[in-house]
């Protein structure tokens, strides 16, 4: 299961993408609420789920 600390770590990483504190955070908890409705449509793990939204959002970064 996530936890406080997956949070902290994704939040962490839209802040390095220059969103403010307040932004990050709520963007952090969307991700990782949507991770959890992945990994149950998906039948995966959590941190699965969460591993392919991050390098969704990596990738878009990137333009690629």
């Amino acid at each position: 299961m996530l936890d406080r600390n997956h949070h902290e770590q994704v939040a962490a990483l839209f802040k390095r993408f220059g969103a403010e504190d307040a932004q990050a955070n709520v963007m952090a908890k969307q991700l990782l609420r949507r991770s959890v409705q992945i990994a149950e449509e998906r039948n995966i793990s959590e941190l699965e789920a969460l591993e392919a939204l991050l390098k969704q959002v990596i990738d878009a970064r990137q333009g690629s």
